[in-house]
């Protein structure tokens, strides 16, 4: 019989071992499946956490949505009040001018009898 271990006559002895142990390879697999698993929940934990940031961003962008809206027509109600009382202004100042066109031309020289004799 002869040994293994010994190099046989025309085999050259290996510098590395190629033979493979059942244990190492089974040991291998299970460390394999270990690491992707731990890899696969880390990566599901931040999936989660970018879902989670995305949702917050969502709403804020919302609100702010929102109060540039409320504010929108805030500006608009205020700009309509402001528009309201410039025309009321503009009448009152209108009536004003008009009254004293009137007043200017009772009192002109022609209008007033007294005076009427004197322009002419």
């Amino acid at each position: 019989m002869t040994d293994n271990t010994t190099p046989s006559a025309g085999r050259r002895p290996r510098w590395i071992d190629t033979t493979v142990s059942l244990q190492t390879l089974v040991g291998s697999v299970i460390g394999g499946a270990v690491a992707l698993t731990i890899a696969y929940y880390g990566v599901i934990g931040r999936v989660s956490a970018l879902e989670q940031k995305d949702g917050e961003h969502e709403r804020h962008f919302s609100r702010v949505e929102a109060d540039m809206r409320q504010q929108r027509e805030e500006t608009n109600q205020q700009v309509r009040a402001i528009s309201t009382d410039v025309k009321e202004q503009l009448n009152g100042v209108s009536n004003d001018v008009k009254e004293i066109r009137r007043y200017l031309m009772d009192n002109a020289a022609g209008a007033r009898p007294d005076m009427r004799r004197w322009s002419k």
